[in-house]
Parts: C-alpha cells; sequence; structure tokens
C-alpha cells in the first residue's frame, strides 16, 4: 500500500470528526440546547394586595440560560391563614429549551369583611430546582392590605431585578423631569399597572407602592430613593419627589433607571422610602430594589 493510500482513511476520519465537533457547537448556540448552562430563576420578592383585589400574583422570572428545567414551590401559613384568608396549594413551574418567559403564581384572597391586621402574610418558596436550574432569590412574600377598616393606608413592596447578562446595556431612556419635591407632581406621567422586573427599554426597574383602598382625587404621598451596596449616580438615579396619585388607583409604579455599572452587581440593593400619604398612615414604608444575575 503506498503513502498516499494509507493517509486518505486518516484524512477522511479526520474530516468526520471536525464536522461532528462544528455540528455540536451549532446545536449548543442554539437557546437552551447547552448542557452544562444553568437557567436563572427568581420570584418576587414581596406582592401586597388590597382584601377586595380577589387575587394575588406572584411573578417567577428567568434569565441567563434558557435549558429546559423546572423548580418547585412549597406555600406557608404566616399570620394569612389557608383556607379563612387565601388559597394557594404548592406545585411545580416547569421550562421547555429555548422557552424564556416568567411564569406566574397565584393566590385566591378571600374577602371576608372583618376587620383584621392591616397587612396579614404567606410566603412561597422556591426549591429542588431541576439539574440546569439555578435558583437566585427562592423567598416570595404575600401580603394582604386589609381595607375592611375605615383608615386609609399605604406600603411599598421589596423588588427585584434578575438581569440578563450583556456586555453592553442598551443606551438609557431618560426619566421625566423631576419636580420640586416640595410640591405635589400634577401630571406624574407613571402607570398604575406593575410591569416586570426584568430590565425594561432604557434600563428600568419598575417600583410599585399600594394603597388598601382606591386613592381620591389629590392624594399624594412622597417616593425617595437611599443608598446601600448600590448607590445613586453610580448604579442607579435617584428620585426624590413628591407623587400625586391617580383617583381610583390602588398601585402606582415608579420607574427608576439603572446605570450600567449595575450590571456588574449581584444580590446588592438600594432602598425605596414612601412617607407623608396625605390621606391616611403609611405602613412598611422602606423596601429593597435588589439587582441579581
Amino acid at each position: 500500500m503506498t503513502m498516499k493510500s494509507r493517509m486518505l482513511p486518516a484524512l477522511a476520519a479526520a474530516v468526520t470528526a471536525m464536522a461532528a465537533v462544528t455540528a455540536a457547537a451549532a446545536v449548543a448556540d442554539q437557546p437552551g440546547a447547552a448542557a452544562d448552562c444553568q437557567r436563572s430563576v427568581a420570584i418576587d420578592p414581596q406582592v401586597t394586595v388590597a382584601e377586595s383585589a380577589g387575587t394575588l400574583t406572584f411573578t417567577v422570572y428567568t434569565a441567563s440560560c434558557a435549558a429546559a428545567g423546572s423548580v418547585a414551590y412549597t406555600v406557608t401559613d404566616g399570620t394569612a391563614r389557608r383556607p379563612g384568608d387565601y388559597q394557594l396549594a404548592s406545585g411545580v413551574l416547569q421550562w421547555s429549551a429555548g422557552d424564556t418567559g416568567s411564569r406566574q403564581v397565584r393566590a385566591a384572597v378571600t374577602g371576608d369583611g372583618l376587620t383584621e391586621p392591616l397587612l396579614e402574610d404567606f410566603t412561597v418558596t422556591l426549591g429542588n430546582p431541576s439539574q440546569h436550574v439555578r435558583v437566585v432569590s427562592p423567598v416570595g412574600r404575600g401580603r394582604i392590605f386589609d381595607d375592611d377598616t375605615q383608615l386609609r393606608a399605604a406600603t411599598i413592596d421589596h423588588r427585584l431585578c434578575l438581569l440578563e447578562p450583556r456586555t453592553s446595556p442598551p443606551p438609557p431612556t431618560p426619566l421625566p423631569s423631576p419636580s420640586p419635591s416640595s410640591k405635589p407632581d400634577p401630571d406624574p406621567g407613571w402607570g398604575t399597572t406593575p410591569t416586570p422586573c426584568t430590565i425594561e427599554s432604557g434600563n428600568i426597574v419598575s417600583t410599585p407602592f399600594g394603597l388598601n383602598t382606591p386613592a381620591t382625587a389629590g392624594q399624594t404621598v412622597h417616593f425617595r430613593t437611599s443608598d446601600a451596596d448600590l448607590v445613586a449616580g453610580l448604579d442607579y438615579v435617584a428620585v426624590d419627589r413628591t407623587i400625586t396619585i391617580p383617583a381610583g388607583a390602588t398601585t402606582v409604579v415608579i420607574p427608576i433607571q439603572l446605570l450600567p455599572h449595575a450590571f456588574t452587581q449581584s444580590g446588592k440593593h438600594f432602598d425605596v422610602v414612601i412617607s407623608s400619604y396625605s390621606a391616611g398612615e403609611v405602613v412598611s414604608g422602606t423596601a429593597r430594589v435588589t439587582v441579581w444575575r
């Protein structure tokens, strides 16, 4: 056998091996196909609704790898108890490969007409993740805001922002120009429906506060941010202003802009504080906004 004839089988084997490597790399580039990546999941750390709302909904966010996987959740009574105050059974959330959508866990809230503590709570905890799922923020606290009382009250929830890993954040969108903090904002220009806390266009974290009864015309509350691990001007754009609450609203969403440096952080937070509710009192008026990756 000549040297040339001996080399041909070896060359053919090398070409076959290279084709296999190329095909495997192409598959690994598909969303959710890589076997060694982990999907990050996190649940809303706090959700508050008025008792009359009927439903309390946690969102479970996902980011990073879009691998197939699942995570279980368990429900634990606190001062709110089943079935008198709410109804929710434990369960399992699942994602197929390539699915980047969030999931929702809904509790039915019971309107009982009884005067109770202003805030009653229960917890939902994520656990038992499958092989390619990583739980970064496992505990959600549901709070039921009593509205069977003459007392009007406002509160604010902890919030999380689950970042998609990226090397260059999208360009920021300017926030509305602030009003002097000593005067109510006549037109805040902000929605009354919470949006997902994964990064929105312009790196916006939607931060809600809520009321136990619908607002009447002219109600105001003061909203401000406060530094903690994350610092204004470096990680986020500070907000310090008086907000006019739209008549009929029970939730008001305040947008806070994250800056590029926040994309390098994980498990870090800044605080948000509400005060001076013109129609009543503030209950649990300080909350955290935490960035996770």
